[in-house]
């Protein structure tokens, strides 16, 4: 009888043993696979993190996306700034979810609104000595540069004597515009009233400070506060509207010159030629530009002028006297007004050459 009880108790043990033994084996694979699924969602959080999407919608049918690694910046004021990092195009501007500005590419649009515009304008016969382009005024130091919240018409015209001309800049956040502008000694007013905005952009515009910094430079928060004079160069970041065009124009020189954004010519069809027919009340030269071989085909502009022709008003002379440009020259200014044969024959009669 003993023995029969000590046969079933090592049975038993020899059970527990291996039911142990069982156990652990269980214990160490369900580790492995949790160190493999941490380890496999490691990895998909960092594909997550290399690949993470930037969506941009042009029209309510059609958006872009481009791969960026991380969120550099949100700013939430009057505007939303966005900024990313991005391996191919370095840092990625997002305003309003909207408009986008590259920090690799930002010349291309910077050069053609500028030099498009100033290179159509007549050479001017008066002294230039006063105004003289930013890149010698900077460190001229802050309290020199800033005007926009104080400034009357009076100081304003004295900050312009001898200035050969005058171009206004609105709608938009790009001072590289400005920058370019003052290779041709121009006097530079910047409306903008979203200062926060502007100035958290300080790293991500090459010559934020040197713009900033120059006596040919002001910045008005408020268009009430521009000076009482004509521009002979305006240029719009944004697509206008009917009211703003019919305010522009009243603050054009005889021979001033109106550049503003249009709508995508072939996802925003109707409103394209809208825009460009709202342009022509007013107008005698509408011409609608595209940069050739720019990162963007959905971004248009409009040349609009009473007098001044871009293409038989062309100044050569000024166009070879620029220096440190990347994209624009004599042949880029004529080849943006090609259109396509298609477009301009469903444009007769609205754009105005």
């Amino acid at each position: 009888m003993l023995a029969k009880y000590a046969c079933k108790a090592r049975f038993w043990v020899v059970l527990d043993f291996w039911n142990c033994v069982l156990k652990i084996f269980k214990i160490l694979r369900i580790r492995q696979n949790l160190a493999g699924i941490c380890t496999q969602a490691g990895a998909n959080q960092r594909l997550t993190r290399i690949f993470m999407w930037l969506n941009r919608q042009v029209s309510k049918d059609f958006h872009t996306e481009f791969s960026v690694e991380e969120k550099l910046l949100d700013v939430r004021s009057e505007h939303i700034l966005e900024v990313f990092k991005s391996k191919e195009f370095g840092q990625i501007a997002l305003f309003d979810e909207r408009d986008i500005l590259f920090e690799k590419f930002i010349y291309i649009q910077s050069e053609l609104l500028a030099h498009v515009g100033a290179c159509s304008l007549p050479i001017a016969s008066t002294n230039s000595a006063g105004a003289g382009a930013i890149s010698a005024d900077a460190g001229v130091g802050a309290e020199s540069s800033v005007e926009s919240k104080g400034a009357n018409a009076d100081s304003s015209a004295e900050s312009i004597a001898g200035a050969e001309s005058s171009a206004l800049l609105l709608g938009g956040f790009n001072l590289e515009i400005a920058h370019e502008l003052a290779k041709h000694r121009m006097q530079i007013d910047f409306l903008q009233s979203d200062e926060k905005v502007l100035d958290s952009l300080i790293s991500f515009l090459p010559h934020f400070q040197e713009v900033r910094a120059s006596r040919a430079f002001a910045l008005y928060s408020k268009a009430i506060d521009l000076p009482l004079k004509k521009y002979d160069l305006i240029i719009h970041q944004s697509i206008p509207n009917a009211h703003e065009i019919d305010g522009l124009q009243r603050m054009l020189s005889a021979q001033g010159i109106l550049i503003a954004r249009l709508p995508h010519p072939y996802l925003q069809e109707e409103a394209f030629a809208q825009i460009l027919g709202a342009f022509g009340k007013f107008f005698g030269i509408v011409m609608p530009f595209f940069a050739p071989l720019a990162l963007f085909s959905d971004q248009g502009f409009v040349f609009a002028s009473k007098a001044t022709h871009p293409l038989a008003d062309f100044c050569l002379h000024k166009c070879d006297m620029l220096k440190d440009l990347r994209f624009y020259n004599a042949d880029i200014h004529q080849a943006v007004f090609a259109l396509p044969s298609l477009l301009a024959q469903n444009l007769k009669g609205v754009i105005k050459n």
